[in-house]
């Protein structure tokens, strides 16, 4: 019988994830399945942050730009099975699968036994407590709130620097004005109902990226906050790890030192270490 043990990387926006899978893919023999909401649809790879080929450092990613852009809201069974057989085929192949990803009702609905697809949002559900299907290694990249959020307001304006405006106009001119007021799929992604104000002459560029940053903001807040309630509430094994001195050096500028020590010291450290003892055990 196939034993699946998923490793599965979760945190809110912008607390390194991405760069947590591959560090620890690179030591496991692991392979990336996506678990972002966003993620999953092709285009808006600039607003969605999806790691580009160059910076996956020959580590096979799954599920990034699985689905067309023109695609409406997918159920969480879609992902379910889709991951499920995704990861079947990762773990007959002598590797380990590893989940990452944000949006966490993807995670619930892979990682959930007896999932229930009719549960709009299981979070919500104060009786609600799930047990775990697999045998999963859950790690949690977390940080201080006002350090993340300086970082992501600087992510934002890396965004808006690398084309990220241009992306969003492209995206705006393919759909149809239909389409986009359905407010579905992929046109959900922060950044498209943000700017459409822009686009339309109605507000500047700088409001529109105030309003990005901050609802980005409140997307990182929304993120922790189903986190804790699968530590808190329903008591799932979580190992905690403090990205925030990490963070803390990107935004002050440190030199790539200073960041490589505190990134090796609490986070990619402690998770190899807890990584290694899962998949050992």
């Amino acid at each position: 019988m196939l034993t699946i043990k998923p490793v599965v990387i979760m945190g809110a926006t912008g607390t390194g994830k991405m760069k947590l899978s591959i560090d620890a893919s690179k030591v496991i023999s692991g392979e990336v399945v996506n678990a972002d909401k966003m993620q999953i649809y092709a285009g808006l790879d600039i607003a969605t942050n999806k790691v580009h080929l160059n910076d996956q450092y020959g580590i096979p990613h799954h599920l990034l730009g699985a689905i067309l852009a023109i695609t409406d809201n997918f159920p969480v069974s879609f992902f379910q099975s889709i991951a499920t057989i995704t990861t079947k085929s990762i773990v007959r192949h002598g590797r380990v699968p590893v989940l990452i990803g944000g949006s966490n009702s993807p995670i619930h609905g892979f990682l959930a036994d007896h999932f229930d697809p009719s549960l709009v949002d299981p979070f919500a559900i104060t009786r609600y407590r799930p047990t775990l299907w697999f045998q999963s290694c859950l790690l949690w990249l977390h940080a201080h709130e006002f350090v993340l959020k300086e970082y992501l307001n600087h992510r934002v304006d890396d965004m808006v620097n690398v084309d990220l405006v241009e992306e969003l106009k492209d995206f705006f001119d393919s759909m149809s004005i239909r389409k986009l007021a359905k407010h579905t799929g992929l046109a959900k992604a922060i950044g498209v109902s943000e700017l459409s104000e822009y686009f339309a002459g109605r507000k500047r560029l700088c409001v529109s990226i105030d309003k990005m940053k901050t609802n980005t903001h409140a997307l990182a807040k929304a993120q922790t906050a189903k986190i804790q309630h699968i530590t808190d509430v329903w008591g799932w094994p979580v190992c905690s790890l403090d990205a925030t001195e990490t963070i803390c050096a990107h935004v002050t500028g440190s030199n790539y030192t200073a960041k490589a020590i505190a990134w090796e010291r609490d986070v990619s450290g402690p998770a190899l270490t807890t990584i290694n003892e899962f998949l050992n055990s």
